[in-house]
Parts: C-alpha cells; structure tokens; sequence
C-alpha cells in the first residue's frame, strides 16, 4: 500500500514542478518585454534625431553648392571684365603708339631740311606694344654686385633664377644675415655679397631627390629695365652658362622668343662674362672679349678717375650713371677707420697652379 502511494506522489510532484518553472519564465518573458519598450523608445527618439540632423545638412550642402555657384559665377565675371579691360587699354596703346609713329613720319619728313629729329618713344623690335620686353634665349643680364654683365640663358622652365657660387661663406651685417661667395668664369674670381632672403628646396626630377639651396637678392638690369630679384646659389662651373634667368624675374614683365638672343643689347662699358663654349671659342681666335673695356678702363686710370659720391654719404654708384641702380649694401661703420685697400671692380684673374720647384 505504501509503494503504491508513493507511486503516485511522484507524477504529482513532476507536474507540480513543471507548472512552477513554466509560471517563472512566463514571469521573466513579461519582464523583458517592460525592459524593451524603455529602448525600443529611445531608438525611435534617437533615430528622429538623426533623420533632423541629415535633413539640416541636406539644406545646409544645398547652401553651399549655390554659395559655390555664384562665386564661380562672379569669378567668370571679372575674370570677363579684367580680360576686356586689359583688351581695351593694350588697344588704346597701340593707338597712341600708331599715333606717336604717325607724329614721327610727319616731323621726320618736315624737318629733313632743319635740325630738329622727333624719335617715337618706344621700339617693337625690342618691346610689344602693350609695353613688355622682347626676351632672346640668351640675354645680357648686369648684376651690380658683381659689377659685371652675363651671358645669361633665358629659361622659362626654372622657377627661380640663379648664378653660379663655389665659397659660399655666411657673415652677418648690421644685424641681418649675409653671404659672401665667388662666381668663377672666364678664367676670373668675382667676389659678391648679398642679403639672405631665403632657403629653397629644389626638386630634381631626373634624380627623384630634393636640394636645399641659399636664395639671395641681387641688383640686375637688363637693357633699360633695373630690378631687384632672387637669386638661388649653385655651383655652375662646369656649365654653360654662370647665370640663369628664371620665371619669376620674367613675369609680367618679358616675352621670350627663342628664335632670337641677346635681343636687349648690352652696356659695352661694364666687365663682360661669356658663356663657357663662348670664351672657348673667343680664346682659341686670340680674342678678349673684355679688349674694349680693358683700354677704356686703362685710359681712365691713365688721367685719373671721375669724382664720385663719397662713401661715407651715399651709394658709391660707379662712373657711368647708365649703371647705377638701387644700393643694397650697408656700410659697416665699424671699419670706417680701416685703410681702404684697392679693389678691382672686375675681381681677381685666376692664376694656373705651379709645380713647385
């Protein structure tokens, strides 16, 4: 009897304990719904955010992209009104210019028999007629530094200009700094000065590597036109040329036709570099290309030399005005005391080495 009661506690008992742990998780399901809908709320929230924010900057990208088009439109427009305005002014040129030229023909024929002459104010074989220079592919360049003029290449390839320099020392001057550095050329040793304005990274694209080069300013003219330019310090003795002009001295001032050189002329009262083939050439003849200018400058030295501005004054600005251009050198004052020593305006010639004995 008792066998029997207990067999049939136990279904009893198995039924008893299903019934409670479907109840609990009947319970713990009805707890994670109240748990999700708190989140399936912020999500919703969260994602009306979102949507407000895109919107806003769908409007604001719309803004922009108008803002962006009527600034490409306004730049179309000057750009239009600058290129007319430039078209008008050169056009009014070379109407004056044709005017002046008629002037010209009319005195010049009027007055064959008197002793006036009219000469018209510009020439087109050595200027457009919106008023730049005719640039040749080699131009003879004066640099006042070096109180020389240069054979010079013309080379719109380079962005900066640059002259040849071996030497190359650092100094300071009133304060600022400076560089002091030989060109070597035509067998001569041109000592310069100049104030430093920068350093350069050269990019060499044959070799795939990168240079860093001393910029310095410089004083040049060319034919009737002086300024002040940069200049990049690099060892040119084994080129061509000692002096080479860059894009940056030429814009908006030249035009370069490299159909033609030395279009300029140049000042055959200054010290005269050539280009390296140039001197080879003239030397195997048994010419100096500096004859002229070394019997001008022994018949000046011979009855003494004009008076000049003193230095402690101003500028020493040379003996022919033509040359004179803007100084800038500063006198150090500290060595005004000093004995001046002689100086040739040309450098030293290089001597060959001896073999010693």
């Amino acid at each position: 009897m008792e066998c029997k009661l207990k067999t049939k506690a136990l279904p009893i008992a198995f039924m008893s304990a299903l019934t409670l742990c479907i109840s609990s998780n009947v319970a713990y399901g009805a707890s994670d719904e109240e748990q999700e809908q708190p989140n399936t709320g912020r999500l919703i929230e969260m994602k009306g955010q979102i949507q407000s924010i895109n919107e806003e900057l769908s409007d604001q990208r719309a803004t922009l992209r108008s803002l962006k088009t009527e600034i490409i439109a306004q730049r179309e427009e000057t750009d239009d009104f600058r290129r007319s305005l430039l078209s008008e002014m050169k056009a009014l040129r070379r109407q004056n210019q044709s005017l002046v030229d008629s002037i010209y023909d009319n005195r010049l024929l009027a007055s064959k028999n008197n002793s006036e002459e009219v000469k018209p104010l510009r020439n087109y074989d050595l200027q457009t007629p919106d008023g730049k220079l005719y640039f040749g592919e080699d131009e003879y360049v004066y640099v006042k530094e070096a109180d020389a003029t240069f054979d010079a290449r013309i080379d719109t390839g380079a962005a900066v200009s640059s002259i040849s320099a071996t030497n190359i020392t650092e100094f300071e001057r009133n304060g600022k700094r400076w560089y002091r550095f030989t060109v070597e050329a035509n067998d001569h040793n041109i000592e310069v000065e100049a104030p430093y304005v920068r350093t350069s990274t050269i990019r060499q694209v044959s070799k795939h590597t990168t240079t860093e080069r001393i910029v310095v300013a410089l004083n040049i003219k060319v034919g009737d036109y002086s300024t002040t330019s940069e200049f990049t310090l690099s060892d040119r003795t084994r080129l061509q040329y000692p002096l080479l002009i860059g894009r940056t001295l030429m814009q908006d001032i030249a035009v370069v036709d490299v159909a033609r050189d030395h279009i300029q002329g140049r000042n055959k009262d200054t010290f005269l570099i050539l280009s390296r083939e140039d001197y080879q050439n003239a030397i195997k003849k048994g010419k100096d290309p500096n004859e002229e200018y070394l019997r001008k400058k022994e018949a000046a030295d011979a009855v003494g030399q004009i008076a000049k501005p003193s230095d402690d004054y101003g500028a020493n600005l040379g003996s022919n005005s033509e040359n004179a251009l803007p100084a800038v050198r500063n006198k150090n004052f500290e060595d005004s005391t000093a004995p001046a020593s002689p100086k040739s305006p040309v450098g030293t010639k290089a001597e060959p080495a001896q073999n010693a004995k």
